[in-house]
């Protein structure tokens, strides 16, 4: 089984050493021109605005911001190793995974385009490859994780196991040599990760073009937009929403609770797992209503939605926020609770219920303009 694990593990980086393009970064779509703005029924422009600018940026201006402190945090751990220390280094992970899981509704553009989601959340993660690194000789520098090993060594779960064992912090004293040398290199790779992803939308990334994607989705519908009207940009928020609720329901919560295996829990190792599901409910909600949970709220496509169907807009956010608490009420931990079966099914059936709303009543309404 070693050799097999140790195996593995080189394989992992002659892999990425060949510039397998599996692993690499999937290439945005053409720009096409789309000649002259398409002229519509409704003006979208405040609410695409207050979209990137309020929840969007906002997001990903706090995720950038808590990865720097969690950065700082984990040097502070391996400088001391105390175990208060260790202990703010936990709890700096738990600030950061707050606006990841809060921007987990808007996962297109650039966090797709670089592959920025599985290096930052793959699951699970390969423990056993893991530990394998860890015994080896090798240099463990961020670079060497950056380039050299596949995602399910990285982002925040591997840093999670790092940090703790059983809902709590690790007990300072447990924590390796290897392991904490580990941790500094691993989370650096996050932190740049995250850093990356709030500059490729206010700033431009390489093969991106020379345009900040949200400059281009501001301008849906004008040359050099890959959104050839503002309907489609609004779609595409649409389909973000829609793409975690079904992730949540029907993956997150629902697999686990099928195969009655904790080991298949996102988040487990810090019993973090129903926080990270209701963050990204709240994902959604920020989304529709506009603006950040953590910020202010702005134009939403609730003002459009109000504007032509009332009841619906009145039905859309009630059923978002009965999915957030049915959620909020399966037992805690969830990895400890498999067998809630009412708490459980009530969620998945609250989540399932806010999708179809949104595919087959509010798309209807946005394509009629």
């Amino acid at each position: 089984m070693r050799t097999r694990h140790i195996l593995a593990a080189l394989s992992l980086i002659t892999v990425a050493a060949c510039g397998d393009d599996s692993a690499g970064p999937v290439a945005p779509p053409v720009v096409p021109d789309p000649g002259p703005p398409v002229q519509q029924a409704y003006d979208f422009s405040p609410i695409i605005d207050d979209y990137v600018n309020r929840t969007v940026l906002a997001t990903y201006a706090d995720l950038s911001e808590q990865a720097n402190a969690l950065q700082a945090a984990v040097e502070a751990f391996a400088e001391d190793r105390s175990q208060a220390s260790l202990d703010a280094a936990a709890a700096a992970w738990i600030a950061t995974r707050e606006p990841w899981e809060a921007s987990e509704g808007f996962l297109f553009g650039p966090v797709a385009f670089l592959s920025l989601d599985p290096s930052l959340d793959s699951w699970p993660l390969d423990q056993g490859v893991l530990q394998d690194v860890l015994d080896s000789a090798f240099d463990l520098t961020a670079d060497f994780i950056r380039d050299g090993l596949n995602a399910n060594l990285r982002g925040f779960h591997t840093v999670e196991f790092l940090l703790f064992r059983g809902g709590e912090p690790r007990q300072a004293g447990d924590v390796t040599d290897r392991e904490t040398e580990y941790l500094v290199a691993v989370t650096e790779v996050l932190r740049d990760d995250a850093v990356l992803l709030h500059e490729a939308w206010t700033e431009g990334y390489e093969g991106g073009g020379p345009r900040a994607f949200a400059d281009e989705f501001r301008d849906a519908g004008m040359v050099g937009s890959r959104y050839l009207s503002q309907t489609d940009a609004i779609l595409e928020m649409i389909e973000g929403m829609i793409v975690i609720l079904d992730e949540v329901g029907n993956g997150k919560i629902a697999d686990p609770y099928a195969e009655q295996d904790p080991a298949i829990v996102e988040s487990w190792f810090s019993w973090n797992s129903l926080i990270d599901f209701a963050n990204n409910v709240r994902s959604v909600q920020n989304a529709y209503l506009g603006g950040y949970h953590k910020g202010t709220r702005g134009v939403g496509l609730t003002s459009f939605v109000a504007e032509r169907n009332a009841t619906l807009d009145t039905r859309i956010q009630s059923e978002m926020q009965a999915a957030l608490e049915a959620v909020e009420a399966i037992p805690s931990p969830f990895r400890n609770n498999l067998d809630a079966q009412s708490e459980i099914d009530a969620a998945i059936d609250a989540l399932n219920e806010v999708a179809a709303t949104l595919q087959n009543a509010l798309k209807p309404v946005v394509l009629a303009g």
